[in-house]
């Protein structure tokens, strides 16, 4: 059963996530020790490495007439569409015999940590951003919604800003340099890279092409919204914490 497990989620989960779905799939409970010791002598522990991090394009110093951090690292919200994070980040592809960087732009919704929406390019400009946040004005999106970033260039152009503006969201911006600011955005990314693109089980190319890694993302994002369980949401996935919450609703509603 934890070999099943562990095939379903590509090698992913550690032992408190895989007794977190035992138990939910079969009413199993082991302890974490006992656990951690089966899987162990069966070899059946996450196959993941970790990336290597790659510089974060920072400048120093201080852009005036910017948002600041209205965040303020409160990485809840109390309803879907209401609080976003959003971050380019490198994945690398390979072309002509040699390899390139690919820019990856992900929006991450706070309430239940889904990505929402993502775009994958060969360049790292504002139309990459832009393409981002209009697949973005498709979902639900809250009356005075905010969208954190860092400082990158994209985020503080003009063009960027009053497309924001268009959809009614407000717009925070990390610290200089504090990668801390933007932590759930940050970690996702990592994850990204260590669960999905560098695990061998999840089938991924050696040497993928843009198309090839495009459809890698591609996969493990619907692995990670509806199949991967997250502690931060009580061992749920993000779809299904999201549908608890609907389903919530709709009672309420029922009631009045």
């Amino acid at each position: 059963m934890i070999e099943e497990v562990q095939k379903q989620s590509f090698y992913t989960l550690g032992r408190r996530r895989v007794g977190a779905v035992l138990a939910a799939k079969t009413g199993l409970q082991l302890g974490e020790t006992q656990l951690g010791r089966l899987m162990k002598r069966f070899n059946l522990g996450a196959r993941i490495r970790r990336p290597r991090r790659p510089s974060n394009g920072y400048r120093s110093g201080k852009i005036s007439g910017l948002p600041g951090n209205l965040l303020k690292r409160k990485f809840y919200a109390d309803r879907p569409g209401e609080r976003f994070l959003t971050d380019v980040t490198y994945v690398r592809y390979y072309e002509q015999q040699q390899w390139r960087w690919g820019y990856l732009s992900v929006v991450l919704d706070l309430y239940d940590r889904s990505v929402v929406s993502w775009v994958y390019s060969k360049q790292q400009d504002v139309d990459l951003a832009l393409k981002t946040l209009t697949l973005l004005s498709f979902k639900d999106i809250q009356p005075g919604a905010m969208l954190h970033s860092d400082h990158g260039s994209m985020y503080t152009s003009q063009a960027f800003r009053d497309a924001l503006k268009r959809l009614g969201i407000q717009q925070s911006l990390s610290r200089v340099g504090n990668c801390h600011d933007n932590a759930p955005m940050e970690c996702f990314n990592g994850t990204l890279k260590v669960e999905g693109l560098r695990n061998q089980a999840f089938g991924v190319s050696s040497t993928p092409s843009f198309i090839e890694q495009n459809q890698a993302i591609e996969r493990y994002i619907t692995f990670y919204n509806h199949q991967r369980p997250s502690s931060v949401l009580k061992n749920m996935t993000p779809m299904a914490f999201r549908g608890r919450y609907y389903d919530q609703l709709l009672t309420a509603n029922s009631l009045c």
